[in-house]
């Protein structure tokens, strides 16, 4: 079989004489395979390379050595151009041929630009191990240097299962580098609870910036509990913690808030901006100065915090901590929503757009099959596309970001 494209959850795409679709992991557009079927999967066909009989001119040799197990990085295989193409006819799937899609011009390098991360440690024989969830499996890949994560968090890889040994049967480390240094949030279960450390002796065992220990009901915390995003800095810096969200790379994230400060300006003056899943304030500072009146909704209460903290000299901002479903406010003549959701999407505040929304719509989006679904409720109620922006945040994965710009018709 030929393969002609990847799927949007990263196995690629064969297709039977009759035209049924076979799902095929580890494969690249323009491979020529002999192909294993494997058991369907809720009337799924999937196979399994048997031979590579023409190997596609995209294909590449994966730099990683755990590349066939772990479950992440899937399309180390596939030179960085393939990627970005197959990924931009993601995005043109989700929101059809209105508009030209538009790739931001800050790529993310192909490697440790991953600031963000999060690691599993388990005992395998006897011996602690730290590193990924393995592919279609609970298990762990054990990794002793990811290739896509900065410096310091790699190091945590080697780090961590040496010094949590003693006292940690099994954990999940979080962990985020920002401009004052590393992060982490520790948590699991331990061997016994007398051997726990004190936090500020992992400061210097892990060479942390902060920790924040909590296992059981034990929480300790010593040294910063939050770092500042690089790219916000300046008059509003924005502060994350170990395990709160934020963009996993710097580039990528100075992408997504440059499209959406181009969306702001496409738009124009307006009477009053709100944002829907504001976080800590992330993109609420692109907003500064392009509405007398800026009003975020976010559910997470320790987001808000540091929001409030960052925007505190902001007298036009007005926060709101809750449902976002059940805080959206009616809206303004002429004002603009922003949206940023996590990958379930925005039903709810799109469906309430289509009663009585606002005239323009930014929305920031990482998961292509909900934007499609929102994009098409919003054409649905009169809302016109008016631009694309592709950002390729993820190298070596099929996730990507989205910002697009709908303005009322």
């Amino acid at each position: 079989m030929e393969v002609t494209a990847l799927g949007g959850l990263g196995d690629a795409i064969a297709r039977l004489d009759d035209g049924r679709v076979v799902l095929v992991p580890d494969a690249v557009p323009g491979d020529r395979l002999l192909i294993e079927q494997l058991p369907q999967q809720r009337g799924t066909l999937r196979g399994r390379i048997a031979e590579i009989v023409t190997p596609s001119p995209h294909r590449q040799t994966p730099p990683c050595p755990v590349f066939a197990k772990c479950g992440g990085c899937t399309w180390q295989h596939i030179d960085l151009p393939t990627q970005q193409a197959e990924k931009a006819s993601f995005l043109r799937h989700a929101i059809g041929r209105v508009v030209d899609i538009q790739i931001a011009q800050q790529p993310v390098p192909p490697w440790r630009h991953r600031r963000r991360v999060r690691l599993h440690l388990r005992s395998d024989r006897g011996k602690l191990v730290a590193g990924m969830m393995a592919r279609a499996s609970h298990d762990i890949a054990e990794v002793s240097d990811c290739l896509v994560l900065t410096e310091p968090l790699s190091r945590l890889l080697h780090v961590l299962p040496e010094v949590a040994r003693p006292w940690l049967k099994t954990g999940e480390v979080y962990a985020v580098e920002g401009v004052q240094g590393v992060l982490v949030a520790i948590h699991g279960l331990p061997h016994d609870f007398r051997l726990l450390p004190q936090a500020s002796a992992l400061l210097g065992a892990l060479g942390v910036a902060g920790v924040t220990l909590s296992i059981g009901r034990h929480t300790d915390v010593a040294g910063l509990r939050e770092v500042t995003l690089p790219e916000t800095l300046g008059d509003w810096p924005v502060q994350v913690d170990a395990a709160g969200f934020c963009q996993a790379t710097e580039a990528g994230n100075r992408a997504i808030r440059q499209a959406v400060n181009d969306a702001l300006d496409a738009m124009g003056p307006v009477p009053r901006i709100q944002e829907f899943f504001a976080g800590s304030g992330n993109l609420s500072t692109v907003c500064i100065g392009r509405a007398p009146v800026i009003r975020t909704v976010e559910q997470d209460a320790e987001a808000v915090a540091r929001a409030r903290v960052t925007l505190a000299d902001a007298p036009q901002f007005q926060l709101f901590c809750g449902d976002v479903d059940e805080l959206v406010d009616a809206p303004l003549p002429g004002e603009a929503w922003l949206l940023d959701p996590g990958r379930a999407g925005a039903r709810g505040v799109c469906q309430q757009a289509t009663i009585a929304g606002p005239q323009h719509i930014v929305y920031v989006s990482c998961a292509l099959d909900t934007l499609r679904r929102d994009l098409q409720l919003l054409q649905s109620a009169g809302y016109a596309l008016q631009s694309a922006v592709l950002i390729d945040a993820f190298p070596h994965t099929p996730h990507v970001e989205a910002v697009v710009r709908l303005q009322k018709a």
